[in-house]
Parts: structure tokens; C-alpha cells; sequence
């Protein structure tokens, strides 16, 4: 059976609504005390047109390591029924394999509406929101913190500011490769929380 013909199977194997406990059941019931300065983003999460699972996750205002990993099996699962795999990256990201090893031309076409209906049941906000807790926890001013790792390792010198930082980033015209290790740690964690390397 082709990504087609997997397709149309694909609302019927996606039926696993599991979630790790949390006693806090949805929208109705959200308290977003943990979220703390990223409350309102949590909020528009949860208000917005999110599935019980993923609002049982966000209701409380975090995305624990155990949640993230819960909303990707159940994306993983969905994408199986269809012939589908997806190897997340720990740095973001993932990859998107034919169970069966074969690519048609059209692959792309046919699995990516199968991988967007499986993240927008399980996985709407709940990976974005995680990663941006754990990148920023605090909200902090997104150029001042990254300018700072930037100086500090070494990519920028002492007069590189935040507002030619935004000007380069926004015209894609960093001084540095976009492959550079010291760049990827500054881009995924810029206050040194969580990435090691």
C-alpha cells in the first residue's frame, strides 16, 4: 500500500489519546502559574483549537521531558500507520523516513499532509513550547542574551551590538557560518542551560 492508501487509514490508527498523569484535565481547568512570564503563550495554546491531548499537557503551564516525549510517540504511531517514521533531533528538528525505505518523486506531496495532521492532534505547540522553555525559561530579551554567548564565544567582538545583531540575523548576513558549532549553541541555548558541547 502506497503513502496514499496509507493515508486513508490514518485518522483510524490515530486513536491512542494517552497522556502522561496530570490531574488537570483541559481548557476549562488550565492554571498556568508554572508557565510564569510565558503564560500568555501557553494560554493562546491551550485557547486556541488544540486537541484534549495536547491542552491535558499545556494546561498546567509546563511541558515536562516525559510530556514532549508522550506527544512525539503519539505523532510516531500516526505516521507508522501510514508507512511513516520520525527521528527527532535533541537540538530540533527531525526527519522523516519511509518505513519501507522507498521514496517516490511525490513523497514529500503525500507525507507531509500526514505529518501535519498528526502534529496538529499531538504536537501542535507542545514541542515549541518546550523548546522554548528550556532555551529561555525567564524570556529574557532574545538578542541581549544571544549577543552575549555570542561574545563569549568568541564570534563577535565587544562592539557588536543587539540591534546590528537583529539586522544581520533578519538579512541572513551573520558574520559567521550558519554551521559553526559556537553559533548552533548560542542559537538553540544561549544562556548555557541545557546543551552540552
Amino acid at each position: 500500500m502506497g503513502l496514499l492508501g496509507a493515508a486513508a487509514l490514518f485518522l483510524a490508527g490515530c486513536t491512542n489519546d494517552s497522556v502522561p498523569a496530570k490531574q488537570s484535565t483541559g481548557k476549562a481547568t488550565a492554571s498556568l502559574e508554572a508557565a510564569g512570564p510565558r503564560a500568555d503563550a501557553f494560554r493562546d495554546a491551550v485557547d486556541s483549537d488544540v486537541s484534549d491531548f495536547e491542552a491535558r499537557i499545556l494546561s498546567d503551564g509546563r511541558v515536562t521531558p516525559q510530556e514532549l516525549e508522550s506527544a512525539h510517540e503519539q505523532v510516531r504511531r500516526c505516521l507508522a500507520d501510514s508507512g511513516l517514521g520520525i527521528e527527532y533531533d535533541p537540538d530540533g528538528g527531525f526527519s522523516l523516513p519511509a518505513l519501507d525505505g522507498e521514496y517516490p518523486d511525490d513523497f514529500f506531496e503525500n507525507s507531509d499532509p500526514i505529518l501535519r495532521a498528526g502534529e496538529k492532534r499531538f504536537d501542535e505547540y507542545v514541542t515549541f513550547l518546550f523548546e522554548e522553555t528550556r532555551r529561555n525559561p525567564q524570556k529574557l530579551d532574545d538578542a541581549k542574551i544571544t549577543v552575549a554567548c555570542l561574545r563569549g564565544a568568541g564570534l563577535v567582538g565587544a562592539d557588536y551590538t543587539e540591534r546590528q545583531w537583529r539586522k544581520d540575523y533578519d538579512a541572513d548576513t551573520l558574520p559567521f557560518g550558519d554551521f559553526d558549532e559556537a553559533w548552533t549553541a548560542c542559537r538553540l541555548d544561549p544562556l548555557g542551560l541545557w546543551r552540552e558541547g
